[in-house]
């Protein structure tokens, strides 16, 4: 029983975009305005594209996928409120 990815043009689209995003987040630290809300939208793009395509997410069952979420969520608040404190420190 072999299993062969037929679909590697999905892996490129994946990795030109993953290069795309984090070319995105240099630009958005190099431009006067606040770079914060981007920089967390962008991080948050490539980890799910790594989670869904990299770690087979997308094909596995949705509950793996929830658990992934959960803690996403979890990171992203962490992140959030740990900038809010250092801001307001």
């Amino acid at each position: 029983m072999e299993t062969t990815h037929k679909q590697h043009t999905n892996y490129l689209a994946v990795g030109a975009a993953l290069i795309a995003l984090t070319i995105l987040e240099v630009l958005a630290v190099n431009l006067p305005i606040p770079a914060l809300p981007f920089l967390v939208l962008f991080g948050g793009l490539k980890a799910l594209l790594i989670a869904l395509y990299f770690m087979h997410l997308k094909m596995d069952r949705r509950v793996f996928a929830g658990i992934f979420a959960i803690g996403i969520f979890g990171a992203l608040a962490l992140i959030v409120s740990l900038v809010l404190i250092m801001t307001t420190a």
